[in-house]
């Protein structure tokens, strides 16, 4: 939400906590102001105790620390004892706030380290679409088929995890970071989960079927996914938390029709998975209005 500072100035401000009144945060607030977390605690007339951050990546952080200090785990010492939160701990909160969105960027990283340095393609061929062998300077594929006839499931959302260069990883886990972990946080880890595996697989086997036995990979096409879902939810449900700047919206779909331009691949940048992309896209919007038909806002009862 937004809120008007004191020189009428907008200032972006996000929910962290919603308790009763007669909840005492004096000491938690304690403990956050000792670990460098701005926030605000405020009533409102619904007759809940609200405490807002200003940093959307502190949400998490706050709710976990939150959670530990309700169970003992943990209080305010002395000012002396005061220290700022250390990165160990910032990662710890973040895991367990958001582990399927790190447990994506981890297993992407892998995958990545291992399209750079398995050079003799060794391992590569258990988490491609269809398997493969090295004869000679070629790989030859076997049928999609083939490979899901000997239970290899795996195959048909594996390749999401495999990148091919620095860049590539990078370009895919910073929209990943900034889509997933959003939905994860406001939708929740299950529809988060339906989103990477409906639109993974989707977007998989949509290329498949356009450019049949080739390698292929990226998050791309469920990037497009969580977009295409927070678009049509968005617009459909009333709920802005998901809301996209309307200039990432353009851009996204800029690139995705410079990318099926063809324009990159004459360029030198090697073929881009198109289909699994445009795929990703339509699923996430489909996803993405169904869930809005299906929303029930929460009702809020004046006093």
């Amino acid at each position: 939400m937004r809120q008007r500072g004191q020189a009428g100035v907008a200032v972006t401000a996000f929910r962290a906590l919603e308790t009763s009144i007669g909840a005492d945060l004096a000491e938690f607030s304690r403990l956050l102001w000792a670990r460098r977390l701005p926030h605000r605690i405020f009533d409102e007339a619904s007759g809940q105790q609200v405490l807002m951050v200003a940093r959307e990546e502190h949400v998490a952080l706050v709710r976990d620390l939150y959670a530990r200090w309700r169970s003992g785990e943990l209080s305010v010492q002395d000012s002396a004892a005061a220290t700022s939160i250390g990165l160990a701990e910032r990662v710890a909160g973040l895991w367990r706030a958001q582990p399927l969105t790190l447990g994506v960027i981890v297993l992407s990283v892998l995958g990545g380290a291992l399209c750079s340095f398995d050079t003799e393609l060794r391992w590569l061929h258990w988490f491609t679409f269809s398997d493969f062998q090295v004869v000679g300077r070629r790989l030859v594929f076997e049928s999609a088929a083939a490979s899901q006839a000997r239970g290899q499931y795996w195959r048909l959302l594996s390749p999401v995890f495999l990148h091919f260069g620095v860049l590539h990883l990078a370009f895919n886990l910073l929209w990943y970071w900034e889509f997933g972990r959003r939905l994860e946080r406001v939708r929740g880890r299950m529809t988060a989960l339906a989103v990477l595996l409906i639109t993974g697989v989707g977007g998989n086997i949509a290329q498949y079927i356009i450019d049949g036995d080739v390698l292929f990979g990226g998050l791309s096409g469920v990037i497009y996914g969580l977009l295409g879902y927070a678009w049509m939810w968005t617009r459909l449900s009333g709920d802005r938390r998901l809301a996209l700047p309307r200039g990432v919206l353009v851009f996204m779909l800029a690139w995705l029709l410079i990318c099926m331009s063809g324009v990159l691949e004459v360029l030198g940048f090697g073929a881009v998975a198109n289909a699994a992309h445009g795929a990703g896209l339509a699923l996430g919007m489909l996803l993405g209005l169904a869930a809005a038909l299906l929303y029930s806002p929460p009702r809020h009862h004046e006093r």
